[in-house]
């Protein structure tokens, strides 16, 4: 029950109902982003940061003041023409954004009345942000696929929500291997990572605080017993089955394990904004990828040591 539309991930990367309308040429393109590049220049003995277009401009004022400005007025006509052009087409793709949410709220308020399965409406209108001057995004799942993977996602945090009211439950780790702070909680380590798969989720489906905390509460009615039970079929329902009573690493091993994902996750993020990655196989790859490159090199330096 989806719409057709453009897999980008980026603001309006798609047609946006545009097709009839002039597009920006490769050099039009260029001009734009030359003429929105910052430049330092020292004006009045004071330094300072202006857009290229401005400078072409004071330019062009100087030029006329001598009567050859010819050429640089030519340069301003061109950026001129491009910016106009370029606002035709943010302006188009915010009127489609806005016709596409519309659309997809019309389904889902079908979907609702007749008592069928809504999350078959893709994408939710709540995961389409329409940004004014700017264009639209999709920011959750956009097919059956990637909401399955969504969802796998929340299942992650919420065995990290019932692993840190099993650690709770089972208090300090009698190895010595919980070496953390004295200030830290037995279950730092778990509640880091529910915040981790939380904040990493689309908005629509991350919970709050309260939420959190809620369930974290209500793990309090039960047995340690049980506890441990439906601890180790949570994570083996996940593909990852861990022996009754495993905990997580000490927290600052999982914190120096959060600290090396962040580069590469920084990394990719432009890429899936942009929408030159869209599907989330796509995403996981260029993940992996990045890790593996940051891996031998973290092994290449060692081996020099």
């Amino acid at each position: 029950m989806a719409l057709k539309r453009n897999k980008g991930r980026g603001r309006g990367t798609g047609d946006g109902g545009n097709d009839g309308r002039e597009k920006l040429t490769p050099l039009q393109e260029v001009l734009l982003k030359e003429a929105a590049r910052e430049v330092t220049i020292v004006s009045d003995g004071l330094s300072q940061k202006v857009r290229m277009d401005e400078v072409v401009t004071r330019k062009l004022m100087q030029m006329a003041a001598k009567g050859g400005q010819h050429s640089i007025s030519n340069a301003v006509y061109q950026i001129n023409a491009a910016q106009r052009l370029n606002q035709q087409n943010i302006d188009d793709k915010v009127a489609f954004g806005h016709k596409y949410k519309a659309y997809q709220r019309h389904l889902l308020e079908t979907a609702l009345k007749h008592g069928a399965d809504v999350d078959s409406v893709l994408p939710h209108p709540d995961d389409i942000v329409v940004e004014e001057g700017i264009g639209y995004k999709v920011i959750g799942p956009i097919d059956e696929t990637e909401l399955q993977a969504v969802r796998k996602d929340c299942d992650k945090r919420d065995a990290a929500i019932l692993q840190a009211a099993l650690e709770e439950r089972l208090g300090p780790a009698g190895d010595g291997c919980q070496n953390g702070s004295p200030e830290e909680p037995w279950n730092a380590s778990p509640l880091l990572m529910v915040s981790v798969f939380n904040d990493n989720l689309p908005k629509r489906f991350q919970k709050s605080d309260l939420q959190i905390a809620m369930e974290l509460m209500r793990y309090h009615a039960v047995s340690k017993r049980d506890l441990l039970k439906r601890a180790h079929r949570k994570w083996t329902s996940l593909g990852r089955p861990k022996p009754r009573g495993w905990r997580m690493p000490p927290i600052q091993t999982v914190v120096a394990a959060v600290e090396r994902m962040m580069p590469v996750m920084m990394a990719v993020y432009p890429e899936v904004e942009s929408g030159r990655l869209t599907s989330v196989p796509a995403i996981a790859a260029r993940l992996q990828t990045l890790l593996d490159q940051q891996e031998a090199g973290l092994s290449h330096r060692a081996s020099t040591l």
